[in-house]
């Protein structure tokens, strides 16, 4: 799990509040010059002075702590490379690994002539300047780093790796483990490390990163002075939630996760996305859902769903299978304030609802991994459809006698487009009613055959049909209601018939 922090409160993202916002930015600017006697016509010389200031204080950090300072060129250079490659070779335990800076684009507060009024006004722009990265060894988070920008209004982001943090906690509490680049392979208490994983986002973040901010910003003492005690408002710029699955080897992984990726990418597409987020599709929806598939040349396949840009992911490193949902766009989710559901905006305090959802995310979409079912014992259940089924089926008069119901014609296109509506993501929340079943398979002309003028003739045809995957036990029906779903039993066969039909026949 990694966390940005950001200075500056995110909430909302509707236009009143933001030109309330925007108010509120510029009344504190304008006040904080007041105080700090600068005119708007001195605004250039006051933040180049401080900018050098700001310099001085960071040399004079490298030269107490005798760490590497360096200069890049270029920002693209991988800078948490360069990091563990001194901590490997300077062995740095603990503290202050490295001072980096380079200049990268930012928004930055300016002073500009508004050429109607002919007065100096307050601009943000989007500009470039002089970055600084701290990169610390922490005891309690591992390596991380902060990084801070030279220009007004000084922003500050703060990385943190959970996997880090968990492999200091273990350390501490003498619990042995194994680990490959950014994973634990194998741990030797699973619950203790379940439970240190779980209280990261209890921690009183606010006290955190304010002493970060202080170590770094030498004006953050006189920002308090005149602004109080919250120099900075943090808030969360983007998050990552994984979830680990460890096997006992990799070659055990290796024997399940190529079907799980021709899963994903061949039946996991379109609306099944809305339902890892936990989305119900209808007619107002709104949004992009993309899915799509890589190859990396060191850690193999990886498979991503995008949605609002959010973003479920699942990828395998050495022996661990890991599901990570990327929140980016908080404002999809919703929180409970004062009373009510609301939008969920990216201030910290929001840390804990933020780690359910994504939670969440992740499990949704384990528990759809988790109908490929290998057990050659599903065969015989798949090849009981092909042959005509003898039941009563729940909700009728007890004086009637079982009838029989007929099979399917598994390699009929028909039957195939059939079974791909019924395993459609927008049905797994709520489940789905004859009428929506009905739109849904004259969508993809199912019914060829048929005048679709006449619904009666259609809705009839499409409750013997409901009738008859009921009896096959594929579907069940919600008690009290006219709505229906996919059985545990129905999923894992329609699974296995989806992929035979598209990977090794390649006809739909």
């Amino acid at each position: 799990m990694k966390r940005w922090v950001n200075f500056g409160d995110k909430k909302g993202s509707i236009f009143s509040d933001n030109l309330q916002k925007d108010f509120q930015i510029d009344k504190a600017f304008y006040y904080f010059l007041s105080k700090e006697e600068c005119l708007l016509k001195n605004y250039k010389e006051f933040v180049l002075e401080r900018r050098d200031a700001l310099r001085k204080h960071v040399d004079a950090i490298a030269e107490q702590t005798n760490c590497h300072r360096e200069y890049l060129y270029s920002s693209e250079r991988e800078k948490l490379d360069i990091a563990k490659e001194i901590v490997k070779r300077d062995s740095v335990k603990e503290g202050l690994i490295c001072i980096l800076s380079a200049v990268e684009p930012c928004y930055a507060i300016t002073v500009r002539k508004n050429m109607e009024t002919g007065m100096l006004e307050k601009r943000t722009e989007y500009r470039k300047c002089i970055h600084y990265y701290f990169y610390y060894n922490d005891k309690e988070f591992g390596i991380m780093f902060v990084k801070l920008q030279s220009w007004m209004p000084y922003t500050i982001k703060i990385y943190i790796n959970g996997k880090e943090y968990l492999k200091k906690q273990l350390e501490k509490k003498g619990i042995k483990y194994s680990s490959y680049n950014n994973s634990v392979t194998w741990v030797e208490d699973m619950k203790k490390a379940q439970k240190i994983s779980d209280k990261f986002i209890e921690k009183k973040w606010y006290g955190v990163f304010d002493n970060f901010a202080k170590k770094i910003n030498i004006f953050t003492n006189e920002i308090e002075k005149i602004f109080g005690r919250a120099a900075y408002s943090w808030c969360l710029e983007y998050s990552e939630y994984a979830t680990d699955i460890l096997f006992k080897d990799r070659n055990t992984l290796e024997q399940i996760y190529p079907k799980l990726v021709e899963y994903a990418s061949l039946c996991q597409v379109g609306e099944n996305i809305f339902t890892f987020f936990g989305r119900k599709v209808h007619g107002n929806s709104t949004g992009e859902a993309v899915s799509d598939r890589k190859h990396y040349w060191q850690q193999g396949f990886r498979v991503k769903f995008v949605m609002n840009k959010n973003s479920v992911k699942m990828y395998d490193k050495d022996s661990v299978l890991r599901i990570e949902t990327t929140v980016n766009n908080s404002r999809a989710f919703k929180v409970r304030s004062q009373g009510k559901w609301l939008p969920m905006g990216k201030s910290i305090s929001n840390m804990y609802r933020i780690a359910e959802v994504s939670r969440k995310c992740n499990e949704r979409y384990l528990n759809s991994l988790s109908v490929i079912n290998c057990d050659k014992k599903l065969d015989k259940e798949i090849e009981s459809l092909c042959h005509t089924k003898l039941t009563k089926l729940s909700g009728k008069d007890s004086y009637c006698e079982a009838r029989p119901y007929g099979g399917f014609n598994l390699l009929r296109d028909s039957t195939c487009r059939l079974f791909n509506v019924l395993m459609n993501g927008a049905y797994f929340i709520t489940g789905f009613t004859r009428k929506e079943i009905t739109n849904a398979l004259i969508r993809i002309k199912v019914f060829a055959d048929t005048d679709l003028n006449d619904m009666k003739k259609l809705l009839g045809k499409v409750t013997r049909l409901l009738a008859k995957l009921r009896a096959h036990g594929l579907i069940t029906k919600f008690p009290k209601t006219f709505k229906y779903r996919v059985t545990r039993k129905g999923q894992e066969i329609i699974s296995r018939i989806l992929l035979f039909k598209k990977i090794d026949l390649i006809v739909c």
